[in-house]
């Protein structure tokens, strides 16, 4: 089904709840909106910076080497940071004042606590995807098409980086460009689904603390947790805490616990800002012709040095 589809479902849904209790009540903030996080900030610190927030000297130098440009991809080895259209023209995120460097703000190096064991399982499966075209299962989520744009926590990833909120009395649609995904976050008298359900992107379930909407977010895919032991039975929970800050930004604080993959929890915290326009539909390769077309290139590459060997 297309994400248009997906989303219309979705909208629907939160559309009923609106007609039966209204908008969000006047007692808590109205989330709703278009929003942006594009940003030259990243998850994790540059390794250019040793700290959080730095200078508006340090910033402007830093933004000036890299506006425009689309960021590096070790990963990539067939010219798609060349070919692809990336939202450069950014500079570093404002959070209350400060300049920030990462998103992460917890660990205090800016880094994500991975264990040792995921870390080595990371490079290896990296290095095995340099030159493993065997089947489609080989590749990356990315590369075909399963990654879940709308799953928490919200960031940003160089381009696509728009979010629309809907929001009722009791429930809040987040809609991310990236991949035309979606994630409906049930608010009240909530509970989770069973920890044998799990769901593209999480179960998300939220309650108000204040002006604060507070989402719990649990029942992941194995593919989301990402155990590198394979333990299918292991779960993440991921916080966030969204505050209208003003008309124009909102204050967006996360926490990942997953043990499987991290030595410890770990925080985060990111800006949003009105996006410009409206949101257009995201085609991950427009029909996925883009991962035929790489089992393709292996297959001839494989024929043609098959061929030379004969000789």
């Amino acid at each position: 089904m297309p994400g248009w589809m997906f989303l219309g479902v979705a909208l629907a849904a939160v559309s009923s709840a609106a007609c039966a209790g209204g908008r969000a009540p006047a007692k808590h903030p109205d989330l709703s909106g278009f929003w942006s996080t594009a940003s030259l900030t990243q998850e994790e610190r540059d390794d250019a910076f040793k700290t959080l927030s730095v200078s508006e000297a340090d910033a402007a130098a830093y933004e000036k080497k890299h506006r425009g440009k689309p960021p590096e991809d070790p990963e990539d080895t067939v010219g798609g940071g060349d070919s692809e259209w990336w939202e450069t023209d950014v500079g570093l995120a404002r959070i209350r004042g400060q300049i920030r460097t990462s998103w992460i703000v917890s660990p205090a190096d800016g880094k994500a606590p991975m264990t040792a064991q995921a870390r080595a399982f990371g490079k290896a499966r990296s290095a095995r995807r340099k030159v493993d075209f065997d089947n489609p299962e080989s590749r990356g989520r990315s590369e075909r098409c399963l990654e879940h744009g709308a799953q928490p926590p919200l960031e940003n990833g160089g381009y696509n980086d728009n979010y629309q909120f809907v929001q009722t009395a009791d429930a809040l649609l987040i809609y991310a460009e990236w991949m035309s995904s979606w994630r409906v976050v049930r608010i009240g008298d909530a509970r989770h689904l069973p920890a044998s359900v799990r769901v593209p992107g999480g179960d998300s379930i939220g309650h108000w603390d204040g002006a604060t909407l507070v989402i719990e977010t649990t029942n992941f895919l194995p593919r989301d947790v990402d155990a590198p032991n394979g333990d299918a039975a292991a779960d993440m929970k991921i916080v966030e805490r969204v505050t209208r800050v003003s008309p124009t930004e909102l204050g967006y604080v996360f926490s990942i616990t997953n043990p499987a993959r991290y030595a410890q929890t770990w925080m985060g915290e990111v800006a949003f800002h009105p996006a410009n326009g409206a949101i257009y539909e995201f085609a991950c390769h427009e029909g996925n012709y883009g991962l035929a077309n790489m089992l393709a290139g292996a297959r001839h590459a494989e024929a043609t040095a098959a061929a030379a060997s004969a000789k």
